[in-house]
Order: C-alpha cells, then sequence, then structure tokens
C-alpha cells in the first residue's frame, strides 16, 4: 500500500504528485502558492485529500478504467467540474479516460476517490444503483448536504488514521479494512439514487436479515465487516439491510456489529485472568486492530475503560 503526505509551493508539482494521473494545474489566484496532498494507493482504490491556498484550474484526462468521484470539503468559492457548478451537497462521479476541466476556489479542500470499474460495480450493486450510461452523464450529483459531508469526513478520518500510522495497514486484513471502508461511504452516496421501494418485506424477514449477519459476525470473529460481501451472499441490497436493522434494532448494521463484537471482548475479559489474556489480544480476537478506537468504544458501551474490567474466573461462560 502507498501511503504519502507532501507539501507544495508550485501548483504543477502539486498535480504531479497524484500517482496515476495525466493532469495539469495552472495557479489563477495570486500570491505565494502553498498545498498539500494526502493519498492512499491500494489494489483496486486511490484516495486522497488535497487542499490549497489559491484557485487553481486542473484539466487532464481522468485515470482510464476506473471511476472517479470528487467530494468538495470546503472553499472560499465555487467549485465547477465540466462547465457544472458544484453547490453544497453536489459531488463528482465520473468515468475514466474522458478528458476533464475541475475549478477550485481559494482555500480548497476535497476528498478524491479512484475505484477500479469492476470494484465500483460490486458497490453499485450493494447499493441497488444501475450504473448505466445516464448516471454519468450527469458528473455532478446533488444529494443531500448532510450526507454529502458526512462521506467525505469520513474519507478525511481514515486518511488521517492510516497516516497517523502506516504500518499498521502493512497486513492484507488492515488493507482490506481500508478497502471496505471506502466502498461503504461510496454505497451512502450512491444509495440516494436507490427510489423508495413498494415492495416492502415483512417483520419475519428484515429479522431474519438481522439474525443471519449477527451468526455470519460471530462465527467469523477476526474478519473484518463487510457489508457488501454480505449484501452479495444474502442477495439484498445495501438499503435492505439497512432498513432491516434500523425496524428491528433501531441503529445501523456498522453500529449493532461493533457493539456485538465489543459485548464478546468483555465477555472474554470477565471469562479470564489477566495473566492468561491480555486486552489487546481480546480486542484482536474480535477484530478490533487499533487500541486507541477499541478503548474508546468500550468505555462508550460499557462505562469503563477495558483495562478496569474487573478479571474474574469463577464466572461460568454464556453461550453466545
Amino acid at each position: 500500500m502507498y501511503v504519502h503526505h507532501q507539501f507544495f509551493d508550485d501548483a504543477d508539482a502539486h498535480a504531479a504528485a497524484l500517482r496515476g494521473w495525466d493532469q495539469r494545474y495552472d495557479q489563477i489566484g495570486s500570491g505565494a502558492f502553498r498545498s498539500a496532498v494526502k493519498q492512499i494507493a491500494l489494489d483496486g482504490v486511490q484516495i486522497f485529500h488535497e487542499s490549497a491556498n489559491l484557485r487553481v484550474v486542473q484539466r487532464g484526462q481522468l485515470p482510464e478504467k476506473h471511476v472517479i468521484f470528487g467530494i468538495p470539503l470546503t472553499g472560499g468559492g465555487a467549485f465547477s467540474f465540466g462547465g457544472v457548478r458544484i453547490d453544497r451537497g453536489g459531488f463528482v462521479m465520473a468515468q475514466g479516460g474522458m478528458p476533464f476541466e475541475f475549478h477550485s476556489p481559494d482555500d480548497m479542500a476535497l476528498i478524491g476517490v479512484v475505484i477500479d470499474s469492476d470494484m465500483l460495480q460490486g458497490v453499485a450493486d450493494c447499493a441497488g444503483v444501475d450504473l448505466d450510461d445516464s448516471l454519468f452523464r450527469r458528473t455532478v450529483i446533488d444529494i443531500p448536504n448532510a450526507a454529502c459531508t458526512r462521506a467525505g469526513v469520513q474519507l478525511a478520518t481514515l486518511i488521517e488514521r492510516v497516516l497517523a500510522q502506516p504500518a499498521g495497514f502493512d497486513d492484507l486484513h488492515a488493507q482490506r479494512a481500508v478497502r471496505n471502508q471506502v466502498n461503504e461511504a461510496l454505497v451512502d452516496l450512491l444509495a440516494y439514487h436507490v427510489p423508495a421501494s413498494s415492495n416492502r418485506l415483512t417483520y419475519a424477514c428484515q429479522a431474519d436479515i438481522v439474525r443471519r449477519i449477527h451468526d455470519f459476525v460471530i462465527n467469523h470473529p477476526e474478519e473484518p465487516f463487510d457489508i457488501q460481501s454480505l449484501c452479495t451472499q444474502l442477495r439484498v441490497s445495501r438499503r435492505t439491510v439497512q432498513n432491516s436493522f434500523q425496524a428491528v434494532v433501531q441503529t445501523n448494521p456498522l453500529t449493532y456489529v461493533r457493539s456485538l463484537r465489543l459485548a464478546q471482548v468483555r465477555r472474554l475479559l470477565l471469562d479470564t485472568r489477566q495473566s492468561d489474556l491480555s486486552v489487546s489480544d481480546a480486542a484482536a480476537q474480535w477484530g478490533f486492530v487499533h487500541l486507541g478506537h477499541f478503548a474508546n468504544a468500550y468505555k462508550a458501551q460499557f462505562g469503563e475503560l477495558p483495562s478496569h474490567t474487573a478479571r474474574r474466573t469463577s464466572r461460568v461462560s454464556i453461550a453466545r
């Protein structure tokens, strides 16, 4: 996996730093140029966070055999792509291989995602979206601003987490988790194109979906939670899964799975001596690889840090 963070005082040097792009940046705003690029590249997907203090026009050709997403975060004016203004809640979605022109304002920051076309098809299947030509004709797509901002912040946070500890993402499991989180953010963006279904599932069917995902998580403790793969296995869309969890347990599937796994870690801690099983090993057994994030989530759920949980040996294990 490629992980890099660079600063620039020249627009062309900034443009050249983005891997796989054929493009040129021309500085339009007046003054000393200052910018930064944070980027991660792994099989099938590239994500980057770029910022610049001055207005720039970007021209070139989008990477072939990929689909490109652009999510503006901040700016001192309007962004535009292909002659279309990007308003609040708007993002770019364009097919690779095409020429492009992108105008960014002063004090801009944006998130970019470059994803393999076949991989995006799996994401779209999970969201229940048909990736036909009509979807790409728009290039700039409008959704509720809160949803667009949420996706951008999720991806920006992911980039920061990888940059803070790049060595922690060398193994394939960690890289798969990164890829899954990118896919999750894209699913949330694409899901807004799905019309409300008139064929509503019964509550029993929704409860069965929740039960089957619960069983999968319990039977695959160390495996990163990949809702896209589970949607494929269950032959249901992401929206169906989302609606099922909301109806049955009044929360989203990611929160449910995290809480479920935290409960298993707590049970492990309560049932073992500290000398037999450390907190970090217990967390790892249930897929938590970043101890800081794990400890914060554990405290939020149980009101105490995992290191403060009483370790007992006489407690009888409870069947899951």
